[in-house]
């Protein structure tokens, strides 16, 4: 198919309306500085990016109690208070609430409704990796039989539990030299 051809299907296939809308001019500002560092191409580009994600993250549900994500209510809080709850804990304790939590992962509902998988499943690790790691648990790669996860948001010994229980399968903590990432072997 030509490029001209792939260019006429995709017409097809997303059709766009050009629409008018009136801003104030402090936004139109913010929106031009955004457009000449390079965050989208035009204008339009950058409204359209922000109104899917205003739908992607349900910002019409967020209110006085919260972020809501989906039916996920979003805490930011200081990484140090993760920490210090985290360093109370033995690894074995840190192991044994990653199961918990991983039994109890919402992010298995999101694959099984949202995208008819099943998060046991080997052709889904990927998608469940890309869905953690857009949740801000770290950046999430799997290398052969190594899941990778740089600047982890939870300990090791977490991660290795959760994991386990979410996606069924077996891991073990793989040394690193560097503090800021975290490997799991699957076994």
């Amino acid at each position: 198919m030509s490029g001209k051809a792939k260019r006429g299907a995709k017409r097809k296939e997303e059709t766009k309306n050009i629409i008018s809308v009136t801003i104030s001019q402090s936004i139109k500002e913010e929106i031009d500085k955004l457009v000449d560092e390079k965050v989208a191409r035009s204008r339009a580009q950058l409204i359209e990016n922000a109104v899917k994600w205003y739908l992607d993250f349900s910002v019409n549900k967020w209110g006085e109690r919260g972020i809501y994500v989906n039916d996920v209510r979003v805490l930011l809080e200081p990484e140090t208070i993760s920490s210090v709850f985290f360093s109370t804990l033995t690894p074995s304790d840190q192991y044994d609430l990653g199961k918990t939590a991983g039994r109890q992962a919402p992010v298995a509902d999101v694959v099984k409704i949202n995208y008819g998988c099943d998060p046991t499943s080997v052709s889904c690790r990927d998608l469940v990796l890309k869905l953690l790691q857009d949740a801000g648990w770290g950046s999430i790669r799997i290398q052969e039989d190594i899941i990778v996860i740089g600047s982890p948001f939870y300990p090791a010994s977490f991660l290795k539990g959760y994991l386990e229980s979410l996606m069924k399968i077996k891991l073990d903590i793989v040394e690193t030299n560097v503090k800021e990432n975290v490997a799991l072997r699957i076994v």
